[in-house]
Protein backbone atom coordinates (compact mmCIF):
# COMPACT_ATOMS: atom_id res chain seq x y z
CA UNK A 1 0.00 0.00 0.00
CA UNK A 2 1.47 3.30 -1.11
CA UNK A 3 0.72 4.81 2.28
CA UNK A 4 2.31 6.08 5.59
CA UNK A 5 1.75 3.47 8.38
CA UNK A 6 0.73 7.15 10.50
CA UNK A 7 -1.85 8.11 8.37
CA UNK A 8 -3.81 4.58 8.74
CA UNK A 9 -6.85 4.91 11.40
CA UNK A 10 -6.31 8.00 12.35
CA UNK A 11 -9.33 10.22 12.22
CA UNK A 12 -9.62 14.16 13.17
CA UNK A 13 -12.03 17.29 12.43
CA UNK A 14 -11.06 19.18 9.51
CA UNK A 15 -10.83 23.05 9.89
CA UNK A 16 -12.66 25.11 7.40
CA UNK A 17 -10.25 26.96 4.61
CA UNK A 18 -9.75 30.82 4.70
CA UNK A 19 -12.54 32.56 2.83
CA UNK A 20 -12.39 36.46 4.15
CA UNK A 21 -9.38 38.85 4.54
CA UNK A 22 -8.08 39.07 7.94
CA UNK A 23 -5.67 41.11 10.01
CA UNK A 24 -4.16 39.02 13.16
CA UNK A 25 -0.99 39.86 15.36
CA UNK A 26 0.95 36.37 14.21
CA UNK A 27 0.83 34.13 11.31
CA UNK A 28 1.88 30.64 10.91
CA UNK A 29 2.24 29.68 7.72
CA UNK A 30 2.60 25.85 8.22
CA UNK A 31 0.80 23.33 10.59
CA UNK A 32 3.62 20.34 10.83
CA UNK A 33 5.93 19.51 13.60
CA UNK A 34 7.28 23.00 13.71
CA UNK A 35 4.27 25.14 12.95
CA UNK A 36 2.24 23.22 15.78
CA UNK A 37 4.97 23.74 18.22
CA UNK A 38 5.15 26.75 17.94
CA UNK A 39 1.47 27.63 18.72
CA UNK A 40 1.42 25.54 20.98
CA UNK A 41 4.29 27.73 22.71
CA UNK A 42 2.37 30.54 22.09
CA UNK A 43 -1.50 29.74 23.34
CA UNK A 44 -1.15 31.31 26.44
CA UNK A 45 0.14 34.79 24.69
CA UNK A 46 -2.44 37.52 24.69
CA UNK A 47 -2.20 38.14 20.54
CA UNK A 48 -4.44 37.23 17.81
CA UNK A 49 -2.52 34.06 16.32
CA UNK A 50 -3.16 32.25 13.05
CA UNK A 51 -2.24 29.27 11.54
CA UNK A 52 -2.63 27.99 7.96
CA UNK A 53 -1.96 25.01 6.31
CA UNK A 54 -2.37 24.08 2.39
CA UNK A 55 -4.07 20.80 3.45
CA UNK A 56 -4.60 19.24 6.61
CA UNK A 57 -2.19 20.40 9.54
CA UNK A 58 -0.01 17.26 10.86
CA UNK A 59 -0.52 15.35 7.75
CA UNK A 60 2.57 16.43 5.73
CA UNK A 61 6.01 15.78 6.14
CA UNK A 62 5.90 14.96 9.85
CA UNK A 63 2.84 12.41 9.08
CA UNK A 64 5.95 10.34 6.57
CA UNK A 65 8.84 10.32 9.13
CA UNK A 66 9.63 7.84 11.22
CA UNK A 67 8.60 8.91 14.71
CA UNK A 68 11.75 8.95 16.49
CA UNK A 69 13.12 11.09 19.43
CA UNK A 70 16.47 10.46 19.65
CA UNK A 71 19.54 12.28 20.43
CA UNK A 72 22.17 9.80 18.98
CA UNK A 73 22.02 10.77 15.10
CA UNK A 74 25.38 10.08 13.78
CA UNK A 75 26.59 13.77 13.53
CA UNK A 76 28.03 14.93 15.99
CA UNK A 77 31.73 14.58 14.89
CA UNK A 78 30.44 16.05 11.64
CA UNK A 79 29.57 19.55 13.14
CA UNK A 80 32.60 19.07 15.73
CA UNK A 81 34.70 18.97 12.46
CA UNK A 82 32.83 22.26 10.65
CA UNK A 83 32.92 24.29 13.75
CA UNK A 84 34.29 22.87 16.87
CA UNK A 85 33.57 20.87 19.92
CA UNK A 86 31.88 23.45 22.23
CA UNK A 87 29.06 24.39 19.20
CA UNK A 88 28.46 20.35 18.77
CA UNK A 89 28.15 20.22 22.37
CA UNK A 90 25.58 22.51 22.36
CA UNK A 91 24.13 20.94 19.44
CA UNK A 92 23.55 17.60 21.33
CA UNK A 93 22.26 19.73 24.59
CA UNK A 94 19.27 21.11 22.33
CA UNK A 95 18.49 17.78 21.10
CA UNK A 96 18.48 16.51 25.06
CA UNK A 97 16.24 19.54 25.70
CA UNK A 98 13.64 18.95 23.01
CA UNK A 99 13.02 15.08 24.02
CA UNK A 100 12.13 16.62 27.27
CA UNK A 101 9.81 19.20 26.11
CA UNK A 102 8.60 16.44 24.39
CA UNK A 103 7.89 14.30 27.65
CA UNK A 104 6.65 17.17 29.37
CA UNK A 105 3.73 17.99 26.56
CA UNK A 106 2.78 14.39 26.76
CA UNK A 107 2.66 13.79 30.15
CA UNK A 108 0.88 17.03 31.42
CA UNK A 109 -1.62 16.69 28.78
CA UNK A 110 -2.17 12.94 28.63
CA UNK A 111 -1.35 12.42 25.33
CA UNK A 112 -1.63 9.34 23.91
CA UNK A 113 0.68 8.84 21.29
CA UNK A 114 2.52 5.28 21.86
CA UNK A 115 5.28 7.31 23.45
CA UNK A 116 7.71 4.53 24.83
CA UNK A 117 11.46 4.10 26.38
CA UNK A 118 13.84 2.75 24.26
CA UNK A 119 17.29 2.15 22.97
CA UNK A 120 18.54 4.40 20.20
CA UNK A 121 21.14 1.92 18.41
CA UNK A 122 24.24 3.77 15.70
CA UNK A 123 25.96 0.94 13.50
CA UNK A 124 28.39 1.00 10.78
CA UNK A 125 30.25 -1.70 8.41
CA UNK A 126 33.15 1.13 9.44
CA UNK A 127 34.67 1.26 12.15
CA UNK A 128 36.68 4.68 12.17
CA UNK A 129 33.25 6.46 11.63
CA UNK A 130 31.50 5.12 14.53
CA UNK A 131 34.88 5.43 16.60
CA UNK A 132 34.49 9.31 15.98
CA UNK A 133 30.74 9.42 17.33
CA UNK A 134 31.81 7.18 20.26
CA UNK A 135 34.82 9.50 20.79
CA UNK A 136 32.12 12.43 21.05
CA UNK A 137 30.06 10.65 23.68
CA UNK A 138 33.25 10.41 25.77
CA UNK A 139 33.84 13.46 26.11
CA UNK A 140 30.12 14.71 27.01
CA UNK A 141 30.10 12.20 29.26
CA UNK A 142 27.07 10.33 27.65
CA UNK A 143 27.71 6.27 28.58
CA UNK A 144 27.14 4.02 25.50
CA UNK A 145 27.21 0.09 25.39
CA UNK A 146 29.11 -1.51 22.78
CA UNK A 147 27.08 -4.21 21.17
CA UNK A 148 25.85 -5.75 17.71
CA UNK A 149 22.17 -5.65 16.60
CA UNK A 150 19.75 -7.84 18.04
CA UNK A 151 18.61 -8.45 14.67
CA UNK A 152 20.07 -9.93 11.32
CA UNK A 153 20.88 -7.22 9.42
CA UNK A 154 24.61 -6.08 8.48
CA UNK A 155 26.60 -4.76 10.87
CA UNK A 156 30.11 -5.17 11.89
CA UNK A 157 30.09 -2.19 14.57
CA UNK A 158 27.31 -0.90 16.96
CA UNK A 159 26.53 0.88 20.24
CA UNK A 160 24.00 1.70 21.88
CA UNK A 161 22.55 4.57 24.22
CA UNK A 162 19.60 4.93 26.74
CA UNK A 163 17.01 7.60 27.24
CA UNK A 164 15.69 7.56 23.64
CA UNK A 165 11.90 7.40 22.95
CA UNK A 166 9.48 6.96 19.82
CA UNK A 167 5.53 7.92 19.46
CA UNK A 168 3.14 8.20 17.19
CA UNK A 169 3.59 11.77 15.36
CA UNK A 170 0.59 12.23 13.97
CA UNK A 171 -1.19 11.05 17.23
CA UNK A 172 1.06 13.62 19.09
CA UNK A 173 0.63 16.45 16.80
CA UNK A 174 -3.28 16.19 16.81
CA UNK A 175 -3.88 16.13 20.69
CA UNK A 176 -1.81 19.37 19.95
CA UNK A 177 -3.99 20.99 17.69
CA UNK A 178 -7.11 20.09 19.87
CA UNK A 179 -5.03 21.96 22.77
CA UNK A 180 -4.67 25.24 21.03
CA UNK A 181 -8.33 25.89 20.35
CA UNK A 182 -7.92 29.18 21.16
CA UNK A 183 -5.29 30.15 18.20
CA UNK A 184 -7.60 30.41 14.84
CA UNK A 185 -6.63 27.20 12.20
CA UNK A 186 -7.34 27.50 8.73
CA UNK A 187 -7.10 24.63 6.61
CA UNK A 188 -6.66 23.86 2.71
CA UNK A 189 -5.50 27.73 2.25
CA UNK A 190 -2.11 28.42 0.83
CA UNK A 191 -0.26 31.03 0.84
CA UNK A 192 1.00 32.54 -2.69
CA UNK A 193 3.41 35.71 -1.57
CA UNK A 194 4.18 37.42 1.24
CA UNK A 195 5.41 41.23 0.87
CA UNK A 196 6.78 43.41 3.74
CA UNK A 197 5.01 46.80 4.22
CA UNK A 198 6.03 49.04 6.26
CA UNK A 199 5.19 47.97 9.53
CA UNK A 200 3.36 44.43 8.64
CA UNK A 201 3.64 41.96 6.31
CA UNK A 202 0.87 41.22 3.39
CA UNK A 203 0.18 37.24 2.74
CA UNK A 204 -1.78 36.72 -0.33
CA UNK A 205 -3.76 33.24 -0.90
CA UNK A 206 -5.50 31.80 -3.30
CA UNK A 207 -8.45 33.49 -2.42
CA UNK A 208 -8.26 36.47 0.26
CA UNK A 209 -5.49 38.81 2.21
CA UNK A 210 -3.79 38.56 5.51
CA UNK A 211 -2.34 41.21 7.44
CA UNK A 212 0.04 40.07 10.07
CA UNK A 213 2.42 41.94 12.48
CA UNK A 214 4.94 39.66 12.63
CA UNK A 215 4.94 35.39 10.32
CA UNK A 216 6.45 32.53 10.90
CA UNK A 217 7.45 29.99 8.10
CA UNK A 218 7.13 26.43 8.81
CA UNK A 219 6.65 25.29 5.66
CA UNK A 220 9.43 22.64 5.53
CA UNK A 221 10.77 24.08 2.59
CA UNK A 222 10.26 27.82 2.24
CA UNK A 223 8.06 28.94 -0.66
CA UNK A 224 9.42 32.26 -1.86
CA UNK A 225 13.46 32.58 -3.02
CA UNK A 226 13.24 36.00 -1.56
CA UNK A 227 14.31 37.39 0.85
CA UNK A 228 17.21 35.15 1.93
CA UNK A 229 18.02 33.12 -0.90
CA UNK A 230 17.24 29.95 0.65
CA UNK A 231 17.25 27.50 -2.10
CA UNK A 232 20.15 28.61 -2.56
CA UNK A 233 21.39 27.47 1.19
CA UNK A 234 19.91 24.28 1.69
CA UNK A 235 18.88 21.19 -0.51
CA UNK A 236 16.48 18.19 -0.20
CA UNK A 237 16.67 14.32 0.26
CA UNK A 238 14.32 11.85 -0.57
CA UNK A 239 14.26 8.96 1.34
CA UNK A 240 12.30 5.63 1.24
CA UNK A 241 10.20 4.30 3.74
CA UNK A 242 8.28 0.77 4.05
CA UNK A 243 6.24 -1.12 7.28
CA UNK A 244 6.08 -4.86 7.49
CA UNK A 245 4.52 -6.92 10.59
CA UNK A 246 7.64 -7.21 13.11
CA UNK A 247 9.59 -10.76 12.63
CA UNK A 248 10.69 -10.07 16.60
CA UNK A 249 9.65 -9.03 20.21
CA UNK A 250 13.19 -6.35 20.51
CA UNK A 251 12.56 -2.70 20.83
CA UNK A 252 14.83 -0.16 19.59
CA UNK A 253 15.43 2.00 17.22
CA UNK A 254 18.56 2.37 14.95
CA UNK A 255 20.63 4.35 11.81
CA UNK A 256 23.98 4.00 10.59
CA UNK A 257 26.34 6.43 8.62
CA UNK A 258 27.35 4.79 5.79
CA UNK A 259 27.22 5.80 2.70
CA UNK A 260 23.70 4.37 2.19
CA UNK A 261 21.77 4.97 5.09
CA UNK A 262 19.34 2.75 6.89
CA UNK A 263 16.89 3.31 9.32
CA UNK A 264 14.66 1.57 11.52
CA UNK A 265 12.52 1.23 14.32
CA UNK A 266 8.98 -0.72 15.78
CA UNK A 267 6.08 0.64 16.19
CA UNK A 268 2.86 -1.74 18.17
CA UNK A 269 3.18 -4.66 15.88
CA UNK A 270 5.13 -3.22 13.38
CA UNK A 271 8.91 -2.88 11.68
CA UNK A 272 9.60 0.26 9.99
CA UNK A 273 11.81 0.15 7.82
CA UNK A 274 13.28 2.98 6.10
CA UNK A 275 16.79 4.06 3.61
CA UNK A 276 18.50 5.05 -0.04
CA UNK A 277 18.25 8.39 0.58
CA UNK A 278 19.55 10.47 -1.92
CA UNK A 279 19.86 14.42 -3.41
CA UNK A 280 16.79 14.88 -5.71
CA UNK A 281 19.22 15.87 -8.11
CA UNK A 282 20.98 12.84 -8.70
CA UNK A 283 18.24 10.52 -9.18
CA UNK A 284 14.89 10.49 -10.97
CA UNK A 285 13.91 7.10 -11.44
CA UNK A 286 11.68 6.80 -7.99
CA UNK A 287 10.39 3.47 -8.09
CA UNK A 288 13.80 2.16 -8.74
CA UNK A 289 15.14 3.35 -5.70
CA UNK A 290 12.04 2.33 -3.80
CA UNK A 291 12.53 -1.26 -5.26
CA UNK A 292 16.24 -0.93 -3.73
CA UNK A 293 14.90 -0.83 -0.89
CA UNK A 294 11.97 -3.12 -0.94
CA UNK A 295 14.88 -6.09 -1.92
CA UNK A 296 17.38 -4.67 0.96
CA UNK A 297 14.45 -5.42 2.92
CA UNK A 298 13.38 -8.93 1.80
CA UNK A 299 17.16 -10.51 2.08
CA UNK A 300 17.07 -9.64 5.78
CA UNK A 301 13.25 -10.25 6.64
CA UNK A 302 10.72 -12.26 5.17
CA UNK A 303 7.14 -10.82 6.48
CA UNK A 304 5.75 -8.68 3.54
CA UNK A 305 5.50 -4.97 3.58
CA UNK A 306 1.92 -3.28 4.22
CA UNK A 307 3.29 0.04 3.69
CA UNK A 308 5.21 1.74 1.32
CA UNK A 309 5.99 5.96 0.99
CA UNK A 310 8.21 8.58 0.39
CA UNK A 311 9.55 11.45 2.42
CA UNK A 312 11.43 14.52 1.58
CA UNK A 313 14.04 16.24 4.06
CA UNK A 314 15.37 19.54 3.92
CA UNK A 315 19.41 19.29 4.56
CA UNK A 316 21.89 22.17 5.55
CA UNK A 317 25.77 22.24 4.40
CA UNK A 318 25.98 22.72 8.05
CA UNK A 319 24.49 19.83 9.41
CA UNK A 320 22.35 22.60 11.83
CA UNK A 321 19.18 23.29 11.54
CA UNK A 322 18.38 26.98 9.78
CA UNK A 323 15.59 28.26 13.02
CA UNK A 324 15.16 32.25 13.61
CA UNK A 325 15.15 35.55 11.79
CA UNK A 326 14.72 35.02 7.80
CA UNK A 327 16.95 38.33 7.55
CA UNK A 328 19.46 40.13 10.16
CA UNK A 329 17.43 43.58 10.01
CA UNK A 330 13.97 42.04 10.34
CA UNK A 331 13.02 40.75 13.40
CA UNK A 332 9.43 39.56 12.71
CA UNK A 333 9.66 37.11 9.99
CA UNK A 334 11.23 33.92 11.09
CA UNK A 335 11.58 30.54 9.86
CA UNK A 336 12.26 27.24 10.89
CA UNK A 337 13.57 24.73 7.93
CA UNK A 338 16.66 22.50 7.29
CA UNK A 339 15.82 19.98 9.72
CA UNK A 340 18.90 17.18 8.30
CA UNK A 341 16.50 14.07 8.92
CA UNK A 342 15.81 14.71 12.49
CA UNK A 343 12.71 16.71 12.19
CA UNK A 344 10.62 15.55 15.59
CA UNK A 345 13.72 16.72 17.77
CA UNK A 346 14.25 20.09 15.96
CA UNK A 347 10.51 20.40 14.98
CA UNK A 348 9.56 20.65 19.10
CA UNK A 349 12.71 22.64 19.39
CA UNK A 350 11.49 24.68 16.91
CA UNK A 351 8.59 25.80 18.68
CA UNK A 352 10.17 26.76 21.90
CA UNK A 353 13.18 29.00 19.54
CA UNK A 354 10.41 31.11 17.65
CA UNK A 355 7.98 31.37 20.11
CA UNK A 356 10.57 33.21 22.11
CA UNK A 357 11.79 34.89 19.47
CA UNK A 358 8.63 36.53 18.20
CA UNK A 359 7.83 37.70 21.99
CA UNK A 360 10.90 39.17 21.91
CA UNK A 361 12.31 37.12 24.56
CA UNK A 362 15.77 35.49 24.45
CA UNK A 363 16.68 31.81 24.00
CA UNK A 364 19.82 29.66 24.61
CA UNK A 365 19.77 28.17 21.62
CA UNK A 366 19.53 31.78 19.49
CA UNK A 367 22.70 31.65 18.53
CA UNK A 368 23.35 27.68 17.56
CA UNK A 369 20.41 27.47 15.25
CA UNK A 370 20.56 31.31 13.63
CA UNK A 371 20.47 31.25 9.78
CA UNK A 372 23.09 33.53 9.68
CA UNK A 373 25.88 31.44 11.35
CA UNK A 374 29.50 32.29 10.32
CA UNK A 375 31.13 31.54 7.02
CA UNK A 376 32.79 28.30 6.94
CA UNK A 377 34.77 27.31 3.60
CA UNK A 378 33.25 23.93 3.47
CA UNK A 379 30.04 25.08 4.09
CA UNK A 380 30.23 27.59 0.85
CA UNK A 381 32.12 24.40 -1.25
CA UNK A 382 29.11 22.64 -0.19
CA UNK A 383 26.83 25.01 -1.30
CA UNK A 384 28.46 25.58 -4.74
CA UNK A 385 28.18 21.99 -5.54
CA UNK A 386 24.24 21.47 -4.65
CA UNK A 387 23.61 24.47 -6.89
CA UNK A 388 25.26 23.02 -9.63
CA UNK A 389 23.60 19.76 -9.34
CA UNK A 390 20.19 22.11 -9.10
CA UNK A 391 20.95 23.96 -12.47
CA UNK A 392 22.28 20.78 -14.37
CA UNK A 393 19.14 19.02 -13.30
CA UNK A 394 17.26 22.79 -14.45
CA UNK A 395 18.94 21.96 -17.90
CA UNK A 396 18.81 18.62 -18.33
CA UNK A 397 15.37 17.74 -17.27
CA UNK A 398 14.46 20.92 -19.62
CA UNK A 399 15.76 18.89 -22.64
CA UNK A 400 13.52 15.86 -22.03
CA UNK A 401 10.95 15.94 -24.82
CA UNK A 402 9.07 12.93 -26.21
CA UNK A 403 10.96 10.44 -24.18
CA UNK A 404 9.01 8.28 -21.68
CA UNK A 405 9.81 8.26 -18.38
CA UNK A 406 7.88 4.87 -17.93
CA UNK A 407 5.93 2.75 -20.01
CA UNK A 408 2.79 4.99 -19.28
CA UNK A 409 3.96 8.73 -19.01
CA UNK A 410 5.93 10.79 -21.64
CA UNK A 411 6.91 14.82 -21.73
CA UNK A 412 5.80 16.56 -25.18
CA UNK A 413 4.83 19.56 -26.80
CA UNK A 414 1.56 20.32 -27.44
CA UNK A 415 0.54 23.55 -29.10
CA UNK A 416 3.90 24.83 -27.85
CA UNK A 417 3.30 24.07 -24.68
CA UNK A 418 5.96 21.66 -22.53
CA UNK A 419 3.34 19.00 -21.05
CA UNK A 420 4.01 15.43 -19.23
CA UNK A 421 1.38 12.62 -20.10
CA UNK A 422 0.22 10.25 -17.99
CA UNK A 423 -2.04 6.98 -19.75
CA UNK A 424 -3.84 5.45 -16.89
CA UNK A 425 -5.08 2.39 -16.81
CA UNK A 426 -8.31 2.79 -18.37
CA UNK A 427 -6.25 4.82 -21.40
CA UNK A 428 -7.13 7.79 -20.28
CA UNK A 429 -4.69 10.39 -20.72
CA UNK A 430 -3.63 12.79 -17.74
CA UNK A 431 -1.85 15.88 -18.97
CA UNK A 432 -0.27 18.44 -16.97
CA UNK A 433 1.98 21.52 -17.93
CA UNK A 434 5.70 20.20 -17.31
CA UNK A 435 7.49 23.12 -16.30
CA UNK A 436 7.40 23.88 -12.18
CA UNK A 437 5.98 27.39 -11.18
CA UNK A 438 8.84 27.56 -8.72
CA UNK A 439 12.34 27.22 -9.98
CA UNK A 440 11.05 26.68 -13.75
CA UNK A 441 12.75 23.22 -13.65
CA UNK A 442 11.61 20.21 -15.86
CA UNK A 443 8.70 17.66 -13.76
CA UNK A 444 9.81 13.69 -13.85
CA UNK A 445 7.32 11.11 -13.34
CA UNK A 446 7.08 9.34 -10.35
CA UNK A 447 6.16 5.74 -11.25
CA UNK A 448 5.76 4.67 -7.48
CA UNK A 449 3.03 7.37 -6.06
CA UNK A 450 1.68 8.33 -9.61
CA UNK A 451 2.71 12.04 -9.70
CA UNK A 452 4.93 14.63 -11.35
CA UNK A 453 7.80 15.30 -9.10
CA UNK A 454 10.33 18.35 -9.20
CA UNK A 455 13.90 17.18 -8.80
CA UNK A 456 15.36 20.61 -7.97
CA UNK A 457 13.41 21.44 -4.93
CA UNK A 458 10.40 18.69 -4.72
CA UNK A 459 7.47 20.25 -5.34
CA UNK A 460 4.92 17.75 -6.06
CA UNK A 461 1.78 17.31 -8.22
CA UNK A 462 -1.04 14.78 -8.90
CA UNK A 463 -1.06 13.74 -12.50
CA UNK A 464 -4.47 16.07 -13.16
CA UNK A 465 -1.89 19.04 -12.34
CA UNK A 466 -3.07 19.51 -8.41
CA UNK A 467 -0.50 20.91 -5.58
CA UNK A 468 0.79 18.04 -3.31
CA UNK A 469 3.44 19.14 -1.93
CA UNK A 470 5.27 22.69 -2.35
CA UNK A 471 7.64 25.14 -2.42
CA UNK A 472 5.41 25.56 -5.19
CA UNK A 473 2.32 27.68 -4.45
CA UNK A 474 0.81 27.02 -7.94
CA UNK A 475 -0.78 24.09 -9.56
CA UNK A 476 0.66 22.81 -13.02
CA UNK A 477 -2.92 21.98 -14.79
CA UNK A 478 -3.39 22.78 -18.31
CA UNK A 479 -5.92 25.37 -19.04
CA UNK A 480 -9.01 23.59 -21.36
Amino acid sequence: MQKSIWTEDVETSVNSNLNEDITCDILIIGGGIAGLSTAFKLKDENKNIVLIDKDKVAFGVTSHTTGKLTYLQGNYSKIENMYDFSLAKEYLNSQLHAIEIAKENIQKHNIECDFTENKSYLFSVDKNMLNKEKDFLSKVKIPYIDKPLPINFPNKEAFYVENSYVFHPLKYLLKIKAIIKNIKIYENTIATNLEKKKDHYIVKTETNTIKASKVIICTHYPFFILPGLYPMRMYLERSYAMAALRESNYDFNAINIDETVYSFRYHQDYFIFTGYSHSLTDKIDFKKEEDKLLETYGKHFNNKPLYVWQTHDVMTHDYLPMIGRVTKDDPNLLIATGFNKWGMTNGILAGEILSDLVMDRKNRYERLFTPHRPFKMEKVLNNIVNNFKIVKSLVTNRLIKDKPFYQKSYVTNIDGVRCGVYIDDDGTKHIVKNICPHFKCGLVFNNADKSWDCPCHGSRFDIDGNIIEGPSVYSVKIDE
